[in-house]
């Protein structure tokens, strides 16, 4: 294994450090690796890797061997981190991928047989996801990720999942670059497709006849759940939320001031309660700053939809699913509904 010191260095200088992807496959052929990241082999040319350095706005990957793995190298851009090239990939054979951003954005994935395995966030590492969440544990024994970590580790357990070597040999040998179209999204990725919310109302109807004309029926069921969650489906100024079009512009205009007050109080109490709060509290989502935190989400987003009225009411609710996504915390059968909604609302934005 590379070291990851070795790694850092490698990726600061080809500029790589900032914002890059690399996806290892064990086994496979390049030529198929190219079609699943959404290129053409027959398209693509020789490029040295110190040039990608130069085409960080186009959708390239470069494409090279080494060892028994073909790697393929984004520069500012993700594909490789996504389920829908990592599980058609991983059908070829184990694949992992590093991918971090200039923001810190980043995620390590470890795909096999046409599964997402593991995937974690390098910068917090402590919450794995997929079909295996703890596959990753025994690749990444001595790197460090996490505060004082480097996106060299990510590489580094790249390394040791599927043999690639990011050493000299492979930096001067033969690359090949393409340009690729993004592979499209799943509507239902791995862990939604076998949900079994998809087999009641109202997921049955919205996969019938999935459309613009469901956006404004999805957002009033993630309002609603997001106000059971929040334990304000009876409060008095939600309830006077809901049938706000229904109420002159002036009560409309002291319902929204009303509601922004209250997100404010909420605010206030969920600071002050934190302050009051252990550390080690557990599990973090029950903290009682929590509850006065989604209540500050939930009332500031009713009071976006009563603004939506004025001057006079509209058809639809406004776009409100990724406010509410702060205010879905926890593990409960009622947060597992509303993120099921949010993907659906998100498939049909995205065709829309």
């Amino acid at each position: 294994m590379t070291s990851p010191e070795r790694l850092d260095a490698f990726l600061t200088g080809f500029g790589l450090e900032q914002a890059a992807t690399f996806t290892a496959v064990r086994g496979g052929d390049e030529d198929a690796v190219i079609r699943l990241f959404g290129g053409d082999p027959g398209r693509a040319r020789p490029m040295n890797l110190e040039e990608l350095r130069d085409h960080y706005d186009r959708d390239y990957i470069l494409v090279s061997r080494s060892g028994p793995a073909v790697v393929v190298v984004e520069n500012n851009a993700y594909q490789g981190s996504r389920e829908e090239v990592l599980r058609p990939l991983s059908r070829l054979g184990r694949t992992a991928s590093a991918y971090w951003n200039v923001n810190a954005v980043s995620r390590l994935s470890l795909a096999e047989d046409g599964l997402v395995l593991s995937g974690l966030d390098m910068v917090v590492p402590e919450d794995p996801y997929g079909a295996r969440p703890e596959a990753w544990e025994p690749l990444l024994e001595g790197l460090t990720l996490g505060v004082g970590g480097s996106w060299g580790s990510g590489l580094a357990a790249v390394e040791r999942a599927t043999g690639a070597r990011f050493d000299d040999a492979w930096i001067s040998g033969p690359h090949r670059v393409v340009e690729i179209t993004p592979v499209p999204e799943y509507l239902l990725g791995q862990g939604l497709v076998d949900s079994p919310l998809l087999q009641r109302e109202p997921f049955v109807g919205y996969l019938a006849d999935l459309g613009p004309a469901l956006l404004g029926r999805m957002r009033r069921h993630a309002l609603e759940l997001a106000l059971a969650h929040a334990g304000l489906r009876d409060h008095p100024l939600a309830v006077a939320a809901l049938t706000a079009d229904e109420i002159p512009a002036t009560a409309r205009e002291r319902l929204r001031d009303a509601l922004t007050a209250a997100d404010d109080t909420a605010l206030s109490q969920s600071h002050a309660l934190r302050a009051e709060e252990a550390t080690d509290f557990e599990p973090e989502w029950e903290r009682p700053s929590h509850l006065a935190f989604r209540q500050a989400i939930v009332f500031g987003v009713l009071a976006w939809c009563v603004e939506a009225h004025l001057p006079t009411p509209t058809d639809c609710l406004p776009d409100i699913t990724s406010s509410l996504v702060m205010a879905m915390t926890g593990d409960s059968e009622r947060v597992v509904e509303f993120w099921m909604v949010d993907h659906l609302h998100d498939a049909v934005r995205r065709e829309a």
